[in-house]
């Protein structure tokens, strides 16, 4: 059972990309403005760092051996099935729970913009997209690179707008001074990270990829870019313009930005178009995360992690089991505080981003001469150095709150049971048939 290639070139990766993060320039990042801009600036220029170097070594692990599983099977070849199952199963959970995330902040949008939303819309929703995804990668593609598009356009308008209003004076109050200190920097960690989270999960797509050597790298390296220079004008031009109080407390800061009394002329219809965009924008990032989600579960189930049944394909190519669960799981998610789903995004992915680097290093190490059509600019030093970032990311979810953690840790047990049952359940048949008289 392989899934289609289906004419995906690097435009659909970098718009793949750029889908998957987008969302996070509408929302989530400004929590981070608590610490301070200066802190909060630092702390996006780190984790960009470690964006572009991640980006740069998962482009080279997915154009050696392109794989739906990503991140779990370079783990898997690095240090054994166990560890890379439970990459995949970190991943998969982050990024399934991120979907009802994105299901929730589309419908705060749609409420606040068109005066509608709710459950029944964000179940309309997630039924939407998983049907989307269940006709093929290719229509799937083609919807998620246009809404990307809208969004980016919605953002390109945001600063236009705001950018002939720029004042140094708004990036700082008294309670908030330009001063910088490395606690407040930690802290501003697990929201800056939201600029540019999950990018590196557009190798799920190097399986259905074109060509995956050369359009892989340059996709992701592509979306990196747009990404970087989008997130730092957010930062300098929406903050300098709407004011770093009125943002830092904001669930849509872009449209706040707009909204902010420290202008001198209302910008009521460029705020609805950009709350339409961001509207878009988190539309791109579900459809995303619904695709990178789906072949993560697709992957270990046809790698024998999980039972094979989950691993079975429609007559379109699409991989229906896995898109329905993580339907279901978007579903409940939806209905979980918005802002305890993302912090337990960040903490799992980073977690998972250590690993792979170790991956990477150790694999550059013990299989020197395997067929790599793209290496990694740096290799091994800057694998080093976006480990050591990856931790400070890791450590900085800590300060988060305990019902979240334990959240994550009951997901671990039920990830480990799971492959136990499944194991088990695979274990059987054969046991019977060698214990049949035919066999003796």
């Amino acid at each position: 059972m392989t899934l289609q290639r289906s004419g995906v070139g690097w435009k659909h990766v970098a718009g793949l990309g750029v889908s998957l993060v987008i969302a996070g320039q509408f929302t989530g990042w400004n929590y981070g403005l608590a610490s301070g801009w200066a802190n909060m600036a630092i702390a996006t220029l780190l984790v960009a760092l470690l964006s572009f170097g991640l980006a740069l070594c998962v482009a080279e692990l997915a154009a050696a051996r392109p794989h739906a599983g990503g991140l779990y099977t370079y783990c898997q070849d690095a240090f054994g099935r166990f560890t890379g199952y439970m990459v995949g199963m970190t991943v998969f959970g982050a990024l399934a729970i991120g979907t009802g995330a994105a299901a929730t902040f589309i419908s705060a949008y749609c409420e606040h913009v068109l005066g509608f939303g709710g459950f029944p819309l964000k179940l309309a929703l997630i039924a939407v997209i998983i049907g989307v995804h269940l006709r093929g990668v290719g229509e799937a593609m083609n919807l998620l690179v246009a809404a990307g598009v809208i969004s980016v356009l919605a953002i390109i308008l945001v600063l236009a707008t705001l950018a002939p209003h720029f004042s140094p004076a708004n990036l700082l109050t008294p309670e908030l001074p330009l001063e910088i200190s490395p606690l407040g920097v930690f802290s501003a960690i697990p929201f800056a990270i939201w600029l540019f989270i999950t990018v590196e999960q557009t190798t799920a797509a190097s399986e259905e990829v074109d060509d995956p050597g050369k359009n892989i790298p340059r996709g992701m390296i592509a979306a990196v870019m747009i990404l970087l220079v989008s997130a730092l004008c957010i930062l300098l031009f929406a903050v300098g313009a709407g004011g770093i109080t009125h943002l830092a407390a904001a669930d849509d800061p872009l449209y706040a930005a707009l909204t902010s009394p420290l202008l001198s002329k209302s910008y009521a219809t460029v705020a609805t178009i950009v709350g339409l965009g961001g509207m878009f924008g988190l539309l791109a990032t579900m459809f995303s995360l619904a695709y990178s989600a789906s072949r993560q579960l697709y992957a270990l189930a046809r790698e024998g992690h999980l039972p094979k049944v989950i691993s079975r394909v429609n007559r379109l190519g699409a991989p229906d089991l896995t898109l329905m669960l993580v339907g279901g799981i978007a579903v409940f998610a939806s209905l979980a505080p918005p802002m305890s789903i993302l912090l337990a995004v960040v903490l799992s992915l980073s977690a998972s981003y250590i690993v792979v680097l170790a991956a990477f290093i150790r694999l550059r190490t013990v299989e020197p001469d395997m067929p790599r059509p793209f290496r990694a600019w740096g290799g091994r030093g800057t694998a080093a150095a976006c480990l050591v970032l990856s931790v400070l990311v890791f450590a900085a979810c800590f300060q988060l709150d305990i019902a979240m953690l334990a959240g994550v840790g009951a997901y671990f047990i039920f990830a480990i049971a799971a492959r136990l049952f499944s194991r088990r359940t695979e274990a059987a048949p054969a046991a019977a048939v060698k214990e049949t008289p035919a066999n003796v």
